[in-house]
């Protein structure tokens, strides 16, 4: 009896010995080898993973499991496809899972269809390029009830009122505008294309439902009309070309040619590189191209007409896409893993300001150097 009871007290002496060891860290293992030394950097990642379990947050600095997506307005469009691949590439940069691309395909249907496909998926952020600005608060909505923040590029997310409903990273629109006038003015001065101005027209082709985009057209207006204060103020024409596709700029510039018979030389401003390339193909069908001149703005077509024996696509106001595909994807990682403000620097009156990056002129004779990868 005595010795049953001594080998029960020597089990239960062993057991406890066996727990503190666990708990403690002290003590020897079952080999009689010192336990090994518990840094306080593997002590952190126990923290964090504990915290991961029990708020599913992602691993500070890993990204394993950020997952975001986003929207593009048009991924036939240069620009979006050139964003679009930079922001896939930073996400892969910070070892998140790869970008989920949508596309709305300028189509509010589209685009309420792919932005639901992409909330069902357990995305933790989104990038929206948006189509409306109509489903602006509907998106903020669904976003916020999904619990993900969301960050509206190159078209803010906006209410009634103009307001901004989310972070917002844009080009400065109307000093771009401006930057594109003036260009266009001293090309004008320094060609002489005002000898003669009943039969010389302005042609400014505007993305009037694109709030983004307008003050790039007021400020080409704006700059215009300061130059040249004597210009019949009819020749001066302002016409909306849509969402701003090659067809709808060409479509837009040829009725208006059409429609002055009595203009045979024309000066050109778009909102975006596709609709200056459109106008160039409707001057060229006209007969025009040789006496006059267009503007675009991305440098991502006129790149293109810079290498061909002649076009009247004489400049662009270059900005980079993968400015804003990177920023954007950098700004919603940070603000997943680290609770960052989104943009938080950049904040104006109205929520949100305007990513501070504009554009530079470009033409034949520096676009490989101003552009350098881009240029290919």
């Amino acid at each position: 009896m005595k010795k049953r009871l001594m080998a029960m007290t020597m089990a239960v002496a062993m057991m406890a010995a066996l727990v503190v060891g666990c708990g403690s860290g002290g003590g020897e293992d079952a080999a009689g080898n010192p336990p090994a030394q518990t840094t306080d950097n593997q002590t952190e990642k126990a923290d964090v993973s504990q915290t991961e379990s029990e708020e599913a947050k992602p691993a500070e600095g890993t990204g394993e499991k950020v997952k975001i997506a986003a929207i593009y307005r048009d991924m036939t469009q240069s620009w979006f496809i050139q964003e679009a691949a930079a922001a896939e590439k930073q996400a892969a940069a910070l070892g998140m899972e790869p970008l989920i691309v949508g596309d709305s395909k300028e189509d509010p249907s589209v685009y309420v269809d792919v932005l639901d496909n992409l909330l069902s998926q357990d995305i933790q952020g989104l990038i929206v390029n948006i189509c409306d600005q109509q489903l602006s608060q509907m998106t903020v909505t669904k976003c916020k009830e999904a619990g993900i923040p969301v960050v509206a590029v190159d078209v803010p997310l906006i209410d009634e009122n103009g307001n901004y409903l989310a972070p917002a990273i844009e080009l400065d629109s109307y000093l771009s505008g401006r930057t594109m006038g003036e260009w266009a003015v001293n090309y004008i001065n320094e060609n002489d294309m005002l000898t003669d101005p009943e039969k010389t027209g302005i042609m400014i082709l505007a993305m009037e439902k694109v709030t983004s985009c307008v003050p790039r057209s007021d400020g080409q207006m704006d700059v215009f009309k300061e130059s040249f204060t004597d210009f019949p103020e009819g020749n001066i024409i302002r016409i909306d070309y849509g969402g701003g596709s090659s067809d709808e700029g060409y479509n837009a510039a040829a009725a208006t040619i059409t429609a002055h018979p009595e203009i045979t030389s024309w000066i050109v401003t778009a909102a975006n590189d596709e609709g200056a390339q459109g106008a160039t193909r409707a001057l060229e069908q006209a007969g025009l191209d040789k006496d006059s001149v267009t503007v675009g703005l991305g440098g991502y077509h006129a790149k293109d007409e810079f290498r061909k024996e002649y076009s009247c696509f004489k400049a662009a106001a270059y900005i980079k896409a993968s400015t804003v595909g990177e920023e954007s994807v950098k700004a919603l990682y940070e603000n997943i893993v680290n609770e960052t403000p989104i943009f938080e620097e950049y904040k104006t009156d109205k929520a949100y300001g305007v990513y501070p990056f504009g554009a530079v002129m470009v033409t034949a004779e520096n676009f490989e150097e101003v552009m350098g990868e881009d240029a290919k």
